[in-house]
């Protein structure tokens, strides 16, 4: 028994050898077809179709074919043990689709979708943004970290190049993911601008900046949404500091797995163009009370309420 398993196991390793040449020198074809998904869109024909190939993952080739009266495309005698990579440039905007071949197979096809472009960012929407604020000797660093939506048909890319995020005055040391570093652009008014155009469906966006920590105990960030916000979750670190906010609900404290606690604030439905305050105070720098500050905003909150239901009952005066 021990002498047949001995005798498989060598024809199998004789075998292999044979069989990854093989597959080496295989040649196989790629075909696709270019589709507008934008409703009542413009037509695909000529739109430039490219071959990136990938020798043992380094760019090696690339190959341009235009698509047909239909948007069809095609490639014949590639090397399937390349890595391919299908590239659709549609009013100067580029789509990327990997070429994947089913097991056994030496066909491959690739639906290759691409959209009208649009200045209008109507249908953009923040799903949810989470802010960390961790405090140091001399700064605040905040952590950005959004997920996008782009609910409509259509490519959003402003005049601008993408996505803006305005960020809170005095923001300094902007930084991003070394991999993404190229695609954000520091314009006037401290707006950071992501340039990448954003089709339809969803992204993830994250960067940090410092805001210096002023003479005194109490600081004031503000923040301004750019897009309709459905979640903003808080997140405030640091033991001697008290945190309140006009915009913002209190939440469950977030206590992560190496113990550090955050108080946790959480706001809802924010509409673009206005403002979050947060309201901070050191309390180991002797500053202003924030209890204080939460009468002033309760009061607040309470006559315009008030306001409300006195502007109801006027116009129902016969209730």
């Amino acid at each position: 028994m021990k002498r047949a398993v001995i005798v498989a196991v060598l024809l199998v390793a004789l075998l292999l050898p044979g069989a990854a040449l093989a597959q080496e020198g295989e040649a196989g074809a790629i075909t696709g077809q270019v589709i507008n998904h934008t409703a009542g869109g413009g037509s695909v024909a000529g739109t430039e179709v490219t071959l990136i190939t990938y020798v043992d993952g380094e760019l090696a080739d690339t190959e341009t074919v235009l698509a047909g009266a239909d948007g069809g495309f095609g490639f014949a005698d590639i090397d399937l043990a390349n890595e391919y990579l299908i590239a659709v440039n549609y009013q100067l905007v580029d789509y990327y689709y990997p070429v994947t071949f089913d097991e056994g197979e030496t066909e491959a096809y690739v639906a290759a979708g691409v959209c009208e472009v649009t200045g209008d960012d109507a249908l953009i929407h923040v799903g949810l943004v989470h802010i960390a604020i961790i405090p140091n000797e001399d700064a605040l660093e905040v952590t950005q970290v959004y997920w996008l939506l782009n609910d409509g048909d259509t490519t959003f890319i402003n005049e601008n190049g993408g996505l803006d995020f305005t960020l809170p005055e005095g923001a300094t040391d902007f930084a991003t993911p070394e991999t993404y570093w190229a695609d954000f652009v520091l314009a006037e008014d401290n707006l950071a601008v992501y340039l990448v155009p954003f089709p339809p469906g969803e992204r993830q966006l994250y960067f940090s900046y410092r805001l210096p920590w002023p003479d005194g105990a109490d600081f004031t960030v503000v923040f301004y949404p750019d897009y309709p916000t459905d979640t903003l979750d808080l997140m405030v670190g640091g033991d001697t500091l008290e945190v309140a906010s006009g915009q913002l609900a209190p939440a469950d404290p977030v206590v992560t797995d190496d113990g550090t606690r955050y108080i946790h604030f959480q706001g809802e439905n924010l509409p673009r163009g206005g403002t979050v305050n947060i309201y901070l105070t050191d309390t180991s720098r002797g500053g202003f009370p924030l209890y204080i500050v939460w009468i002033v905003l309760a009061v607040v909150a309470a006559a315009v309420a008030y306001w409300g239901w006195r502007r109801r009952r006027q116009e129902r005066p016969g209730e």
